[in-house]
């Protein structure tokens, strides 16, 4: 579940949100509060990095800016894709329409032709009247056959269009669930994936570990070195994680300088291997910069690493990784810790 908070708590949420959205020229919409209640939550990292960038500099938001923070953060398919794929299901629905209306039309014009000519052939008729009707009959069963051939055709393009319409509608929720600067999952697709990993009992039952990986310092690599080295060295890092993985396991960037990698059928010591792989090989890495192609090193990672027990959820579980994590960065930095291990 996306929101966790109860009654009591998204009460006093509600009412400290709407304080703040006073601020500011947007409208009390739900867009609007839907925008300030995960950035006020911490639950979108993205978000929060996006909005706190505005509020820090002096921005005020108006509706054009929460509409474009919604649809880039918090709105699982983007508003333009959702306009567009309107659009043309409701061309396609109209073009459906008409050739079905049109081919209605010829077979209700058959039917009635049908039923004259049974009451003509009930009268006698001599070998050329007969023979006239039945090149009648034959041209307007031509007719209603070419009808048919042209909606079964219709339909057939059709479903070729729906086809591609369903798979647009996917890759623009894949779009929705991945990390543009790295592309990896971004936050939302590592919950959606972590759902149907908890949902999953034998899953479970095997053993399950989470990291939550921090990279240290990040603020002062911006400072010296700028921020598309360290946008660089986010990317580095998550082509790490990702080779240092199996294909069964989950990598995703939470925001900012925040990892997590889910690791079923792991237990915490094959995580702590797991863990100290990734570390040591960003640890021996460099980064080349790429105004002076400078050989850059010396970037480490903090990680924290926390095995699921029976009734702990996804956002339990990433929680406990994140107080480990949180102990990784006050002892020292540059070090796995594994949660209730000293």
């Amino acid at each position: 579940m996306k929101y966790e908070q109860d009654r009591n708590a998204s009460g006093e949420i509600l009412r400290l949100l709407i304080q703040k959205m006073a601020g500011h020229p947007a409208a009390f919409t739900p867009l609007n509060y839907a925008v300030w209640y995960e950035f006020a939550t911490g639950i979108n990292p993205a978000l929060s990095e996006a909005m706190n960038k505005l509020l820090d500099g002096g921005d005020k938001l108006d509706d054009d800016t929460i509409e474009k923070l919604y649809a880039k953060y918090v709105s699982e398919c983007n508003t333009d894709v959702q306009r567009v794929l309107r659009e043309d299901i409701q061309h396609l629905l109209g073009k459906l329409a008409g050739f079905t209306e049109e081919t209605d039309k010829h077979a209700h014009q058959f039917g009635n032709s049908l039923q004259n000519y049974g009451n003509t052939l009930k009268q006698n008729l001599d070998p050329s009247m007969l023979g006239a009707l039945i090149d009648t009959m034959s041209g307007d069963t031509d007719k209603m056959r070419g009808s048919m051939q042209n909606l079964q055709s219709e339909l057939a393009a059709s479903k070729q269009q729906v086809e591609k319409l369903h798979q647009e509608l996917q890759s623009a929720r894949g779009e929705a669930l991945t990390d543009p600067l790295t592309g990896i999952l971004n936050r939302r697709g590592f919950e959606t994936r972590s759902k149907q990993t908890f949902a999953d009992q034998t899953m479970l039952d095997k053993g399950l570990c989470m990291l939550m990986l921090d990279i240290d310092h990040f603020k002062n690599i911006n400072d010296t070195y700028g921020h598309l080295f360290g946008d660089k060295v986010i990317r580095v890092i998550a082509e790490t994680l990702k080779s240092k993985v199996r294909g069964q396991d989950t990598v995703a960037r939470l925001g900012g300088e925040e990892f997590a990698v889910l690791l079923p059928e792991t237990d915490t010591t094959g995580a702590r291997v797991v863990a100290e792989h990734i570390r040591q090989s960003i640890e021996r890495g460099k980064i080349r910069r790429l105004d002076t192609q400078e050989q850059i090193g010396g970037i480490t990672i903090s990680i924290g690493v926390a095995a699921y027990t029976k009734g702990v959820s996804a956002v339990e579980l990433l929680d406990l990784a994140d107080k480990a994590l949180y102990v990784s960065k006050k002892t020292g930095r540059n070090k796995t810790t594994v949660h209730g291990q000293k």
